[in-house]
């Protein structure tokens, strides 16, 4: 009897780590595709913009309108069911790096939540007549201290890497905020974005932690 209950009970906790899984996939895969594309097609473009319309000749008049048309088209026409979108290219721009840090807390969160989820499973597994089973194929997490090396570096570059963007995008920002601030459609005083990007790096550090720890924790789990 005490053993049905315990494998109605690893079914169980099997059942909600399934489900936890299918949400943190496509949440982190939202996350990282939003990242790239963002990034590579609107963020690192626009930013070469603030950098090459100083270069622009004084003969060609038009040199800088046409090539921040050229990038703020890629955002203006992109229409949703609601509309285009009612935000300009540059406020999109300076608030890349937070709300991707937002997002990975999000995601990094989740993760910490599987990697508590699949100890319990462990120690289930391990306290049952089950203990053959494998955990790693029942509960599969994106970084294992069970893996190998090899895939615990992949596992560990592909969660950090909205977190490496995060920290590139604010260095780029920081050092042409100046320019980027003057084309927003309002005014904010410089220590105001000073305060935000500093607030977004705590996050994504606390993130980072977070995810450490808990495959710290699980780590040290498995060895007692």
């Amino acid at each position: 009897m005490a053993e049905d209950n315990s494998i109605d009970y690893l079914d169980r906790l099997l059942t909600q780590y399934g489900e936890k899984l299918q949400r943190f996939r496509r949440s982190f895969t939202l996350l990282l595709v939003g990242t790239l594309v963002f990034f590579f097609l609107i963020f690192v473009p626009y930013i070469t913009l603030i950098g090459n319309q100083a270069d622009c000749p004084t003969s060609e008049p038009n040199c800088r309108q046409t090539q921040q048309l050229q990038v703020e088209q890629r955002v203006t026409e992109v229409t949703s069911n609601w509309g285009n979108i009612p935000v300009s290219t540059s406020e999109l721009v300076i608030f890349f790096p937070t709300a991707v840090a937002c997002g990975f807390i999000a995601t990094t969160s989740q993760l910490n939540g599987l990697i508590r989820l699949r100890r319990a499973i462990d120690q289930q597994i391990n306290s049952s007549e089950e203990s053959c089973m494998d955990s790693t194929l029942l509960a599969p997490v994106l970084i294992d201290p069970k893996h190998s090396l090899f895939n615990q570096l992949v596992g560990a570059l592909v969660i950090s890497f909205p977190a490496a963007v995060v920290g590139y995008s604010i260095n780029l920002l920081l050092r042409s905020l100046t320019s980027v601030k003057g084309k927003l459609p309002y005014f904010q005083a410089q220590s105001f974005y000073y305060g935000m990007y500093t607030l977004t790096a705590v996050l994504t550090l606390y993130g980072l932690a977070q995810i450490g720890l808990a495959l710290v924790r699980n780590q040290n789990g498995d060895r007692t």
